[in-house]
């Protein structure tokens, strides 16, 4: 057994965060980016004490992909600071599935993930997902089985993950190889990102943004706009 106490430890803080009411408006993450607005003087709780959101919806659809969050697919509102930052986590992430020779997918960044109320506040973000209700084509099972192996790319036509929002969502449900895959991308993103002597300026070589605005709710959240939800 390895003690957490003979890993290095890092210049960073990492907070995890398992969000409430997604499904309904993203209430539980943008009452998160509220209260960090709030809390302008309360350090550690602050909301420029972030540096980047990773976000993990969706890790082992049955009949996954391996989405990495496409900086190029930002909403055109987004404010430009959060740009470089997330374009260079998206690039981390390709790298990372690259090099373990596994296929990778672009996935939006639309409206329909708790990454939108940071992304909108100018922060950078990232992260990895195996599908929800959206359809895999035929030539995206294509892709996978010219590297995984005959037999292995899915099934072309059908929805990503079969069960998304449906009774029969259970840990029966799960692919457990694509779910390793996805913990091992997440793993390697933190260490990489953690050892960084200047996470602040790999992300933000321009400087970030010093006034916050109140988030404006009927702006954020659009489910339209996401494209793999349905």
């Amino acid at each position: 057994q390895t003690s957490s106490n003979n890993y290095p430890t890092y210049p960073y803080r990492v907070r995890f965060c398992w969000w409430g009411a997604e499904e309904i408006g993203l209430l539980g993450s943008i009452h998160h980016v509220e209260q960090a607005i709030l809390n302008s003087d309360k350090e550690g709780e602050r909301f420029q004490d972030y540096l980047l959101n990773l976000n993990y919806d969706m890790l082992a659809g049955p009949n996954y992909r391996f989405g990495i969050h496409d900086s190029a697919m930002a909403p055109t509102n987004t404010p430009p600071v959060a740009l470089n930052g997330t374009s260079r986590i998206t690039a981390l992430f390709r790298q990372w599935f690259t090099e373990q020779k596994l296929p990778w997918s672009n996935a939006s960044l639309g409206g329909g993930s708790d990454y939108v109320p940071f992304l909108a506040n100018g922060l950078a973000v990232g992260g990895v997902n195996t599908g929800a209700g959206g359809i895999k084509t035929p030539t995206e099972r294509d892709q996978y089985a010219a590297i995984l192996g005959t037999g292995n790319g899915g099934i072309a036509n059908a929805a990503f993950d079969p069960c998304y929002h449906q009774q029969c969502d259970r840990i029966r449900n799960i692919n457990p190889f694509a779910y390793e895959k996805v913990v091992k991308a997440a793993a390697y993103a933190i260490e990489y990102m953690g050892r960084l002597n200047d996470l602040e300026k790999w992300l933000y070589p321009q400087g970030r943004s010093k006034r916050l605005e109140p988030i404006n709710r009927s702006q954020l959240y659009n489910t339209q706009n996401d494209l793999e939800l349905y």
